[in-house]
């Protein structure tokens, strides 16, 4: 059976409201979900603007950096020798949303 998100809507409108504003740097939110003995711990990382402008043949760069330094971080803390207490911040799914308003 999934794990539902329904701790982290408890209070849905104030959650949202702090989400409206335009982030203008790669922003990572964690929250840690616990349902029948099931932890889970779900960071969402929200980029900045990405596909804003017209032409968007870059944006795309700062995210695989991003993506690209958890993955260097895990791979580093992995290959050390306490590697019990490791936090795994790697990506591992990516969600894009395409607008319903296009550039022209």
């Amino acid at each position: 059976e999934p794990i539902r998100a329904g701790p982290i809507l408890k209070h849905p409108t104030s959650y949202l409201l702090e989400k409206i504003e335009r982030t203008v740097q790669i922003e990572a939110s964690t929250v840690e979900i616990e349902e029948r003995g099931v932890k889970l711990r779900l960071t969402v990382v929200d980029t900045p603007g990405y596909g804003d402008a017209i032409n968007c043949r870059d944006c795309f760069k700062t995210i695989i950096s991003y993506i690209d330094e958890q993955f260097e971080r895990y791979l580093h803390d992995e290959s050390g020798l306490n590697r019990r207490h490791i936090i795994d911040n790697r990506v591992h799914c990516c969600f894009y949303f395409i607008s319903p308003f296009g550039h022209g």
